[in-house]
């Protein structure tokens, strides 16, 4: 496991111009909003399934795993009962 931030590079995405979809597009922010205080909070996800992996019986597998600063918070995994 490679607890670092993964390289993402700007030119790897190409880039849209949604401006005549969502001309009046604004971030709703709350008038009544705390400031911020402390550190900034990093909030990372990874998901995975697996269809019909499993060569003897077919069945799929999903988990997920939640980050905190790179602290695991929730993490699910489950295989699926039937296969139909």
């Amino acid at each position: 496991f490679d607890s670092g931030y993964p390289t993402v590079k700007e030119n790897w995405f190409q880039e849209y111009d949604w401006f005549d979809f969502y001309k009046d597009a604004k971030e709703a922010m709350p008038p009544n909003m705390p400031e911020a205080r402390g550190n900034s909070v990093t909030l990372t996800c990874f998901v995975d399934a697996g269809h019909a992996n499993n060569q003897k019986d077919r069945r799929s597998q999903t988990g997920i795993l939640i980050f905190v600063n790179k602290a695991p918070i929730h993490w699910y995994s489950k295989r699926q009962n039937t296969v139909e």
